[in-house]
């Protein structure tokens, strides 16, 4: 129906890596879908598995629609923002407070995400929390990190 009323309107759809692979890949291949692209839940390299998981039943399943996956830049490891983080999405409370613990930076910890999600087989993502006023120098420290360049 929206394709009707404005054809140049790019359509997207949402998976969950966090969940059923199988089934977020039948939301993604359904007949019935029309979307060009996907997104997926903010997922973390604390989450690895699962996103290999989503990726090889994609592939596997020939999946082609190009997706998006979620990554979240994590400022701290304040016990009580992640408690309210999750509340929103799934955070790997223990694996970032090690990360912290251990003296990792929030730009490497995102940088750490995006390198072990490309690993996994992800090639496209949106950095969600990124600080406004320094959004830019951030994103390309970030991207420094992981060895890629804007």
């Amino acid at each position: 129906m929206m394709r009707d009323r404005d054809p140049s309107l790019t359509l997207g759809g949402w998976a969950n890596p966090h969940a059923d692979p199988e089934q977020q890949v039948d939301y993604l291949t359904d007949p019935h879908f029309h979307g060009e692209f996907y997104l997926t839940q903010v997922v973390s390299h604390h989450d690895v598995g699962k996103v290999a998981r989503f990726v090889t039943a994609a592939e596997r399943r020939g999946l082609t629609l190009p997706g998006m996956f979620g990554v979240f830049f994590y400022r701290s490891a304040n016990p009580r923002t992640l408690r309210t983080l999750q509340d929103f999405l799934p955070v790997p409370v223990e694996g970032l407070t090690q990360d912290f613990a251990a003296g990792t930076t929030p730009e490497d910890v995102c940088a750490r995400t995006i390198r072990t999600l490309i690993d996994a087989g992800a090639r496209h993502f949106y950095i969600s929390n990124l600080p406004v006023g320094r959004a830019q120098h951030v994103l390309t420290a970030i991207l420094e990190k992981v060895g890629v360049t804007a």
